[in-house]
């Protein structure tokens, strides 16, 4: 498969479009984490699992869910 190929089928299945999705709403999700956790007094492990479980994205989720 050449790599133009490669690209124009990631844009034709919108891969694009949900990767930017997905990190704006990881990236809101952290935001208000930060914000609401200490309101709450959250132990500060919270945020740190918070992040852990967004950052590795869809793939890393669907791992931790079926393990």
């Amino acid at each position: 498969m050449k790599i133009d190929n490669f690209f124009a089928e990631l844009k034709r299945r919108s891969v694009y479009k949900v990767a930017i999705a997905y990190a704006v709403v990881a990236w809101l999700l952290i935001q208000a984490a930060s914000i609401f956790l200490p309101a709450f007094n959250a132990p500060q492990w919270t945020m740190k699992i918070l992040v852990v479980v967004i950052i590795p994205g869809p793939s890393g989720g669907d791992f931790l869910v079926r393990v």
